[in-house]
């Protein structure tokens, strides 16, 4: 009897010793790392970027794009037969929420789209004439001219859309992606000034809004280093 108990708590040993083996190596499998963060730069700045994978084909992120330009000088600049300077200072600060869609799992190829927030994005210019100006028999020096400033910016939320390579969230450690695409945004507001004999020009300044009314596609073009966790 003894004999027949032994061989029983032998074989139920035998039977439950793989049972929980199995549910060891269930545990330790390693889960699907599904966020990254990236680095970028481009149009309209250096970006830091947040992603989530939530489907295998769909991934969720956000990124924040910053530059600024400041006094850059182009000379020499014909303009109806005159020669200025203009003095140009840019500066970027835009907040990305978006998706990107591979629609294709054995490739990177993506659709992105989002929505764009411009909390500054402005374009200031400083002309300035490089010589005298003589009309009739008069000259008029360089200094008694004056110059014109014109102030673009755009303001509020943009839709973005485009296409690219490269997963937000690779599928190795490391990974790198290009993306090109564009803001569809509201008509920037133009502040336009001008002094001494240049502020008549001044009134000019609903000309030049209505000029830039069609600059309402702002490029979005990326590149991008991102790293998986």
């Amino acid at each position: 009897m003894k004999r027949k108990i032994y061989i029983f708590l032998l074989s139920s040993c035998l039977f439950i010793s793989p049972t929980f083996s199995q549910e060891d190596s269930g545990d330790n499998i390693k889960k699907e790392k599904k966020n990254a963060i990236a680095v970028s730069f481009g149009v309209p700045g250096f970006g830091i970027e947040y992603a989530r994978k939530i489907s295998p084909k769909i991934s969720a992120k956000v990124v924040w794009h910053s530059y600024t330009l400041k006094d850059y000088e182009q000379n020499d600049i014909e303009l109806d037969g005159e020669t200025i300077n203009a003095l140009i200072n840019f500066k970027s600060s835009v907040y990305d929420i978006g998706f990107e869609w591979t629609p294709s799992l054995n490739s990177s190829f993506k659709f992105i789209a989002g929505l764009g927030i411009f909390s500054d994005f402005s374009l200031n210019g400083v002309a300035t004439y490089t010589e005298d100006i003589t009309v009739g028999n008069v000259t008029v020096t360089k200094q008694d001219v004056g110059e014109i400033t014109a102030e673009t910016t755009w303001s509020g939320a943009a839709p973005y859309v485009g296409l690219g390579f490269g997963r937000a969230v690779p599928k190795r450690r490391l990974g790198f992606g290009i993306e090109l695409g564009t803001y569809i945004s509201n008509s920037p507001d133009v502040n336009l000034q001008a002094s001494k004999l240049l502020a008549p020009t001044a009134n000019q300044e609903d000309t030049l809004r209505e000029a830039l009314s069609d600059l309402k596609f702002i490029p979005r073009i990326l590149f991008r280093l991102s790293y998986k966790f």
